[in-house]
């Protein structure tokens, strides 16, 4: 069992102990244009999936942890959310072909992987023009006292490859390729950004 499969039943409770939490899913959604296609890489418990299906024409949910993912489906049925679909994909070749959304989303899972170019250039393939990013700003965030959330989080076993202040998750979108036309910072116990990557800025990095 992974690290991600053993916390899917408490996912949401946890990520809910961040005050930015709720503000960044309300930024995706109004990020999401009407009547979009939206694929989500690495959607965890589909929490920003399900925010943003109410507005956009389809979403497609995806996760290597089937755990995850069985959590998302029961919230989706629960709130009779029907324009959604659900698979295990990996961000880094998931099988879709090029262009295929209108709008790629990959929050909290860039800063956790060896390769985040090679998953950067599979993002961008299958958007028809459009990649959304988010991440907390852990950078300065010690100690379990200081923030509990993050604290326990560590002691089960939680270990991202790099974490980030609001300039450097800035610069490390830069240096993978998503260059950022538009990036805001949501305010909370632990703030998080989110950065939007458009095909005809982005191409001039």
């Amino acid at each position: 069992m992974t690290f991600w499969d053993f916390c899917a039943p408490f996912y949401d409770r946890a990520e809910k102990t961040n005050t930015a939490y709720s503000g960044m899913l309300r930024l995706m959604r109004d990020l999401t244009p009407p009547e979009s296609s939206v694929f989500e890489a690495a959607a965890g418990t589909g929490a920003i999936s399900l925010a943003v299906a109410g507005k956009a024409k389809s979403v497609h949910c995806t996760d290597l942890s089937e755990r995850m993912l069985s959590v998302a489906r029961k919230k989706a049925f629960k709130r009779d959310i029907s324009n959604i679909t659900f698979s295990n994909k990996s961000l880094f070749d998931t099988g879709e072909p090029d262009g295929a959304y209108d709008v790629v989303i990959a929050a909290q899972v860039l800063h956790l992987i060896d390769e985040p170019e090679k998953a950067a250039e599979e993002l961008k393939r299958i958007s028809d023009g459009t990649v959304i990013t988010a991440v907390t700003l852990l950078k300065g965030l010690r100690g379990f006292f200081a923030r509990p959330s993050v604290g326990l989080w560590r002691l089960l076993g939680f270990a991202p490859k790099r974490e980030y202040d609001a300039d450097g998750f800035r610069d490390f979108l830069y240096e993978i390729g998503l260059p950022p036309c538009q990036y805001e910072v949501v305010g909370g116990n632990m703030p998080m950004a989110v950065a939007v990557w458009r095909k005809e800025h982005g191409d001039n990095g």
